[in-house]
């Protein structure tokens, strides 16, 4: 790590402290009561996901990546406001580590839903780095840039508001794989951790399959037993309960196990709880209307695509929400 300054060299120690605070038993336990949705086993998933991620070979990487485009460091520090949205856990601490170790002042507005685990993780940055300015604020006032991630309704709010700050909007995206027919078993269950985790609710979480014309669905009900257990959970069961009742009552087609609904639909954003396909005969046909709905789409799971089977949910520090480079924003702004 020889090179890096203090803020990228504590990069690497927080990471570490990731993988004490999945196993902070009370912490978790204080998550899941404060929002239904962080399960102590998902929030679990998520320290350690960011503990893969701030691994040192990785900061390092990330660092020379932005030491050969000239903005290891801003040049002029800035009051960032970062505006988070609530829906996964942390969502927003990349956008936060990334203002901190360029050496600006960081005033975060956390969400509702995602206090808990979020202000663990910046007292614990504060803890190893106690030159850090990290403001959790409702109060976004002085803020010179800001990063604001929502769903796609809050855009003309974010508009509004901070339209005429150097700005990084982002509004609501998902994920989709394409499957060949040849994928192995280890494959499929892979792909279902992309379906599954975080109970689908993520940008990152796969909700919509291009699948051969010939392909057997019980290849995918298959792999997905193991995931049954999500049935258990009072808001997920309560998604697939009323979508089921929906369905049935608009005579809709539909295949289910107990805890899933699959069906043949275009839309790439389904209900929590159920999954869209789509049957393809030419596989370039798919690969264009991926391009065509880019904006619309995280990242593409599957062989040779953008991200491997079991991926999707384990980025690297260089894998920017919607393709923008962060650190090449902040260091502008």
């Amino acid at each position: 790590m020889d090179g890096m300054n203090h803020r990228w060299q504590a990069l690497v120690t927080l990471g570490r402290k990731m993988s004490d605070l999945a196993m902070d038993e009370d912490l978790l336990e204080t998550a899941k009561i404060h929002n239904a949705w962080f399960t102590p086993d998902f929030s679990k998933q998520a320290f350690k996901g960011w503990s893969q991620a701030l691994r040192a070979e990785a900061v390092e990487q990330w660092h020379d990546q932005a030491l050969s485009n000239g903005y290891s460091e801003a040049k002029t520090a800035k009051q960032v406001g970062i505006l988070c949205a609530g829906n996964l856990p942390m969502v927003g601490l990349h956008d936060m580590l990334t203002a901190y170790v360029l050496g600006h002042q960081v005033k975060i507005k956390l969400s509702s839903d995602d206090k808990i685990l979020m202000l663990a993780v910046i007292d614990s940055l504060k803890g190893i780095d106690p030159t850090a300015v990290i403001d959790p604020s409702d109060n976004l006032k002085g803020i010179e840039a800001i990063i604001a991630t929502g769903n796609n309704n809050s855009m003309g709010y974010f508009k509004q508001y901070f339209g005429h700050l150097p700005h990084l909007f982002r509004s609501s995206r998902t994920s989709v794989a394409v499957l060949d027919g040849n994928e192995t078993a280890e494959d499929m269950a892979n792909l279902a951790e992309d379906v599954f985790l975080f109970f689908g609710r993520g940008c990152r979480s796969v909700t919509h399959l291009f699948i051969p014309e010939d392909y057997d669905v019980q290849r995918l009900f298959k792999s997905w037993f193991d995931w049954g257990h999500l049935a258990e959970h009072a808001k997920y069961g309560s998604n697939f309960d009323y979508h089921r009742a929906l369905y049935l009552l608009n005579k809709a087609i539909f295949l289910e196990n107990h805890f899933t609904l699959l069906r043949e639909n275009p839309a790439l954003k389904p209900p929590v709880a159920v999954i869209h396909a789509s049957r393809y005969t030419d596989l370039n046909a798919v690969k264009s209307l991926i391009n065509e709905k880019a904006d619309e789409i995280q990242t593409t799971v599957g062989k040779g695509m953008d991200c491997a089977f079991g991926q999707s949910q384990l980025p690297e520090l260089w894998d920017y929400s919607d393709g923008v480079d962060t650190l090449s924003f902040l260091a502008k702004a």
